[in-house]
């Protein structure tokens, strides 16, 4: 029987055993849905799927040395891979549409460079921008890749399946319906809730663990590579990445600016101090008023939230995930602040995502709204 070992982090392991139990039984089914939150290995795991679907070996798969290991390793081999794209990079021309010698980027260029940097780092979780989506062109360029497969097994990867629009999601589920022999679809998801139920329904369910506070500091210092600081990934990095090590890369570079303003907005909305406040919000990249600048304000919020949350730990004496940040905080000076002022504001924190999320207000106007009303009767 061949033996079948799929590499990942502990904490994940029990899915694995499952998977690897299907691979080994010859009942594995056409269609996974990896669903998780962002950042834990959702795509390395399809890379080792793939990888062991396509091997050749007659005793352990994958082997990595196999023509079908390197096929499902190659960024070159976009036809593996379905990805979202910006508008202009989804219309760009196919290779086969551009003439001989053109330097024009054609959409494998497009692809193949985004999944070149997911092969190098398969946790980032900003690899795509926030206006790419997975058009029905690029449902339609895949089920025509088919007829090139011969008989070899053929596995596509669907990175990111829920910004599918509406068009490719009946594009994809029509796929579905009659998967082609020796074809195998693996999707990926954060927000499984956004892709249709009928597509949810043809694939197997396969919802993946979030990391150990251990695995999150080693797969980080891990990507951080050999000029890499190891105590960049300190406490309150780990802390805020919950799990993700596609996080903790973010933060290993923000975590110290974006603390150290939640530090500041928490002390300077309690004493008053709101021009100052305001003034250091207007030297961020929030106040951009484009989706770059909405995206760093999601940042700020989230770590602001987390903030809150943990001054609520302190209170009842439970673990910290932010103990450096946390710890710098002086509520002293405000005996009023208790236990339900710090519940309060944490919802009032999430209501500005929402709204800011809604787009329907600016940030910045946003950020200073909650500036003034964040402990609204307990300054």
């Amino acid at each position: 029987m061949i033996e079948y070992r799929l590499n990942g982090p502990v904490s994940q392991e029990r899915q694995r055993i499952r998977l690897m139990a299907a691979l080994r039984e010859n009942r594995f089914p056409q269609a996974i849905l990896i669903d998780g939150p962002a950042g834990i290995g959702k795509k390395a795991l399809a890379i080792e799927i793939a990888k062991a679907l396509q091997c050749s070996n007659e005793n352990l798969r994958p082997c990595g040395c196999c023509f079908g290991c390197k096929m499902a390793a190659d960024p070159g081999v976009t036809d593996n891979w379905v990805i979202p794209l910006e508008s202009k990079e989804a219309h760009a021309r196919s290779s086969d549409d551009v003439s001989v010698g053109s330097t024009a980027k054609t959409v494998e260029d497009f692809k193949r460079a985004y999944i070149d940097e997911i092969f190098k780092n398969p946790y980032r979780t900003d690899i795509f921008g926030a206006g790419a989506e997975i058009s029905v062109d690029l449902i339609r360029n895949m089920t025509k890749s088919f007829a090139l497969k011969g008989d070899r097994v053929r596995v596509v990867i669907v990175a990111e399946a829920d910004r599918m629009n509406d068009s490719a999601a009946n594009a994809f589920l029509k796929t579905l319906e009659e998967v082609p022999p020796n074809t195998y679809f693996i999707l990926t998801t954060s927000s499984r809730e956004r892709l249709l139920q009928t597509i949810r329904s043809r694939c197997l369910a396969l919802h993946l663990l979030p990391l150990t506070d251990a695995e999150v500091r080693k797969e980080t210092v891990k990507l951080l590579g050999e000029d890499g600081d190891e105590d960049s990934v300190t406490d309150d990095v780990v802390g805020l990445a919950v799990g993700s090590a596609g996080k903790a890369l973010y933060y290993v570079d923000h975590a110290a600016a974006w603390c150290n303003l939640a530090k500041s907005f928490v002390e300077k909305s309690l004493s008053g101090d709101y021009s100052e406040l305001f003034s250091e919000l207007a030297e961020t990249d929030m106040a951009d008023s484009t989706d770059a600048g909405r995206a760093e304000s999601g940042y700020f919020l989230e770590v602001l939230s987390f903030l809150l949350a943990d001054l609520l730990r302190k209170e009842s004496g439970a673990a910290l995930r932010l103990p450096a940040t946390t710890n710098a905080v002086d509520l002293e000076r405000f005996p009023r602040v208790d236990a339900a002022a710090l519940e309060r504001a944490v919802v009032t924190v999430q209501e500005t995502m929402s709204r800011i999320a809604s787009r329907r207000t600016g940030s910045m106007m946003c950020l200073q709204s909650l500036a003034i009303k964040l402990f609204e009767g307990y300054k």
